[in-house]
Parts: C-alpha cells; sequence; structure tokens
C-alpha cells in the first residue's frame, strides 16, 4: 500500500469512527504506529481488556500520540493523571483497521497487457484486466474481468479464473484449475502441481499415479507466498469460500478444506483429508492422510492430526489429543521428571 501522506484532526477520526474523544480533540494525527514504536501525531491501538497491560500501554506513549482504547477502560481514565488523547470504542482492533484506508491507498495495476507478456490466441481475458511483464497465459484459458496478474505470473491451459484475481508474482496455475472471484495468491504459490501418488512397482521400483482430477479454488480465498495446493488423482482438490491459507503450507492431492478455514505457517495436510468449515490448524501443524476434522476444532502450532476429530475444541500434542488432557500430561511429565532428577 501506499502513504496517502494525509493528517486529520482527531475529532474527525472519531466522527469516522462513531467514538467519544477522550483528552485533545484538535490533535492532528499524521499516520499509524504500533504500540511499541510510537510515533508523535500518529495513532495506535490497544486490543487487550487488562488494565495492567492498558495501563502499561498507555505509559509508553507520548501525550502527543492518540490510541484507540476499548471503552469500558477508557472512561476509568477521565480526571486520571495525564496520558494519551484516546479514542473510545466497543472495539479497538477493527475501528483501527478502518482508519488504514484514510492513510494508505492500495497500488492498482494498470489495465493492459505488457508486450513479453505471451497469450494464447485461444484464450479469453476479462475487460480491465492487467497481465504484467514475462506473463503467460495458456491455451482454453477463460478469465474474468479485473484479473491481476504481477510478472512472471503462469496460467496453464485450460483454467477458469473468476472476476477480480490477483496472482502476484511468480504464481503457477496449472491445467484444469478452477479459481472463483476474489482471489488473491501471493508469490510463487503453485496450484494443480501432480499429487504425491506412486505405487510400488517390480519393474520400476515406484509407479507413478496419473493425477487427472484438478484444484477448486472458491472465491475470496487468500493463499500465501511459497504455498503447494496438489491437484486431485480422479476427483479435485477443493479450497472452500473465504478459506485463508498461509506462506509455506502443502495441502495435499482430494484435501478437501471447508469455507472460512484458518491454515497457519508451514502446516501439512496430507492426501484425502478432509477439514470442516472454520477449522483452525495453527503454525506448523500436521495432519494425516484420510483425516477427517470436524466443525469447530482449533488444532494447536506443531500438533500432528493422527485420527478424526469429531469432537469441537482445542487440541493439541503429537498425536493430537484435547488441549486439557495434553496440559495436565505436561504437567505430569514435569512433576515425574522432577521426581527422577531428585533420586
Amino acid at each position: 500500500m501506499r502513504n496517502r501522506n494525509a493528517s486529520y484532526p482527531l475529532v474527525g477520526l472519531a466522527e469516522k469512527l462513531t467514538a467519544t474523544i477522550v483528552g485533545d480533540r484538535n490533535l492532528i494525527i499524521t499516520g499509524l504506529c504500533p504500540l511499541e514504536a510510537p510515533v508523535p501525531n500518529h495513532i495506535t491501538f490497544i486490543r487487550s481488556e487488562s488494565p495492567d497491560t492498558i495501563a502499561r500501554g498507555l505509559a509508553k506513549l507520548p501525550s502527543s500520540c492518540a490510541v484507540i482504547l476499548k471503552d469500558d477502560f477508557g472512561h476509568a481514565l477521565e480526571g486520571t493523571r495525564s496520558h494519551p488523547s484516546l479514542i473510545l470504542v466497543k472495539e479497538p482492533y477493527p475501528a483501527f483497521l478502518d482508519l488504514i484506508p484514510l492513510f494508505f491507498e492500495e497500488i492498482t495495476a494498470t489495465p493492459g497487457i505488457h508486450p513479453t507478456a505471451t497469450i494464447d490466441p485461444s484464450a479469453v481475458i476479462g475487460e480491465n484486466s492487467s497481465i504484467g511483464a514475462g506473463c503467460y497465459v495458456g491455451p482454453g484459458t477463460v478469465t474474468g474481468k479485473n484479473l491481476t496478474m504481477h510478472p512472471n505470473a503462469r496460467i496453464l491451459g485450460d483454467v477458469t479464473v473468476g472476476d477480480s484475481v490477483v496472482l502476484h508474482a511468480g504464481v503457477s496455475v496449472r491445467h484444469g484449475v478452477k479459481i472463483g472471484d476474489r482471489v488473491t495468491i501471493h508469490d510463487n504459490t503453485v496450484i494443480g502441481a501432480d499429487g504425491f501418488g506412486f505405487t510400488p512397482d517390480p519393474a520400476l521400483g515406484f509407479r507413478k499415479v496419473p493425477q487427472i482430477g484438478g484444484v477448486h479454488i472458491e472465491s475470496d480465498v487468500e493463499i500465501g507466498a511459497n504455498t503447494c495446493i496438489d491437484r486431485g488423482t480422479l476427483g479435485p482438490t477443493v479450497v472452500g469460500r473465504g478459506t485463508k491459507i498461509d506462506n509455506l503450507a502443502q495441502i495435499g492431492h482430494n484435501v478437501v478444506l471447508g469455507n472460512n478455514v484458518i491454515v497457519c505457517g508451514q502446516v501439512g495436510i496430507a492426501g484425502s483429508s478432509t477439514i470442516a468449515d472454520g477449522v483452525i490448524l495453527g503454525g506448523q501443524a500436521g495432519v494425516a492422510d484420510h483425516i477427517t476434522i470436524c466443525k469447530g476444532v482449533r488444532v494447536g502450532g506443531g500438533s500432528g492430526v493422527t485420527t478424526n476429530i469429531s469432537e469441537p475444541g482445542d487440541y493439541m500434542g503429537y498425536p493430537a489429543i484435547p488441549a486439557h488432557e495434553w496440559r495436565r500430561l505436561q504437567v505430569s511429565f514435569r512433576k515425574t521428571s522432577r521426581r527422577k532428577q531428585k533420586n
């Protein structure tokens, strides 16, 4: 995003957020800053509801800053010692996000096709699209309007792409992939590479199993950088509507991710597993093949799911078990270790 170099009186920002001010209504705000690195005439936020945490956060800020704070706590500061100017809202973090467009603007690509891009004559490119240097669009591909392909992104043959899709530099979309509307795929991610399928063969050692399924990515999905989503063996690998996938994730062949799933960095999901709507997989979690995880499950970072999970809740450990059981085990292990050391 590009800095607008804009400035606003604090009262103007409060009106934007339908918020209450405690402090200098006419303080000029010229930007946004993190709580840990305050900048004069900038605004930040405190998300915590802990009075001690909020007090420590406010102590870091000079009076020339402003802070967005939960209204329940902010009103208690009226009449107390000096503190930064406050904007009091019901939920600080969403309010802070609402201010970002006032200070920063999206960098949008100019419509057109770069002279070094290669577009197959049979491909159909939607209106108002931007295709950058070194891009390739293969035969039989049909894209919607407002497509953005950054330099060296590639769409191979027989791909269907919806409206307002963004493919960042180096993205590779392989044959037969279907992508919905408003999908963003970050740098160097590969969609539709062959699934990892081999079978023992006396003559060859291993015989490759042809991967003739595709990948279906539904609308409003975002996929991070350097992630791989493999094509299915027969049917497609599916990524449901609204799902968000972090960097460096591996989604195996014939995996089905439901709607609004969160897949954090370095997660690996083995083939033919089904992840229900709204599941959260913490960083470096692993899911074995042919596993089913039900709605309402959160898997802690570094955990390994080796059996089906059919009850909602938090799971941790390897193999992953309910988090409360895992915590009790950790306490028990420590106590046992201490007893052994004493003996």
